[in-house]
């Protein structure tokens, strides 16, 4: 991505965190119709996550010790207490909610980082940026229609995991020029131990050999969304890489089908279509502001 605008990289990666995000609601879904309680899948989350960060954590700790004590190991820890509580709220609405209607509800979640970029980090958010994340609100809404979906608690469940899900990018951003994103996604891992393994014991059962790959898949992509959003924050403001999550509907579309064999109706896709040309345009405008400003400065 060497030869990239840093406004296209930072969208890219946060298109491969959303991909890779949808992968694990997908691998957690099919685990809880599979009879595995939703705590335990959390455990899992964490447990195969730190297996798969334990060849760079041992490469760290013989060449580079240091970057494991962060100097904004307060921040770090916030963060990762806030993904963590998502996690769990979000885990426990995937047990009861089809993943299509998850993914329609946590769409609100960028709207919570653009309003934070703006007002706690102080970013520059133009009219380009706030359209975008208008004309994608208005896709949600398309897909959502409010009064349509029942008042499941479940539904306020993925809305309260969309707020701490919007901090966890806010505060991202804020460190992700000071601290490894690796480093975060590792403590996180971590954390998630402590927390979820006194939930998940009460009803605790074994996974089958069937099961073990989607548990494993849980832990790989969960891990590898959360690092990709570290490069994403790195790369490109909070409120612009924000929208692309946007995207995550198409997706969990296309997962939706080959998975569970749910097909989305007709203001799903318009909805859909929305989201996507509003994510384009933003991008198309920031790539020409990139190279406008680089002309300039040369």
């Amino acid at each position: 991505m060497s030869g990239l605008s840093a406004p296209v990289r930072g969208m890219l990666w946060m298109l491969a965190q959303t991909t890779c995000m949808v992968a694990m609601m997908a691998a957690a879904r099919h685990l809880s119709l599979d009879g595995l309680p939703t705590h335990e899948v959390a455990f899992f989350r964490g447990f195969f996550g730190l297996l798969v960060m334990l060849p760079w954590f041992l490469a760290t700790l013989r060449r580079e010790p240091h970057i494991l004590r962060p100097p904004e190991w307060k921040l770090v820890w916030f963060r990762n207490t806030m993904s963590v509580v998502g996690i769990l709220f979000w885990f426990m609405a995937l047990g009861g909610i089809p993943i299509s209607d998850v993914v329609a509800v946590q769409f609100t979640h960028p709207l919570f980082v653009v309003i934070g970029a703006a007002l706690i980090l102080r970013e520059k958010v133009g009219v380009g940026r706030w359209s975008a994340v208008a004309i994608g609100a208005l896709g949600a809404l398309i897909i959502i229609r409010p009064g349509y979906l029942p008042a499941d608690p479940l539904v306020y469940a993925v809305l309260f995991s969309a707020v701490m899900n919007g901090g966890v990018q806010l505060v991202t951003k804020h460190i992700s020029g000071r601290v490894s994103g690796a480093v975060m996604v590792f403590y996180m891992n971590l954390l998630i131990l402590p927390v979820t393994l006194p939930f998940a014991w009460r009803d605790w059962v074994w996974p089958n050999l069937g099961q073990l790959p989607w548990v494993l898949a849980v832990g790989l992509f969960g891990t590898l969304a959360h690092v990709f959003l570290a490069r994403a924050m790195k790369a490109a403001d909070a409120s612009l890489v924000g929208p692309v999550d946007f995207i995550r509907l198409p997706i969990a579309s296309l997962f939706g089908w080959l998975l569970f064999t749910e097909y989305s109706d007709l203001p799903t896709w318009i909805g859909a279509l929305v989201i996507v040309a509003a994510a384009i345009f933003i991008a198309r405008r920031e790539a020409r502001l990139a190279a406008h400003k680089s002309s300039h400065s040369t």
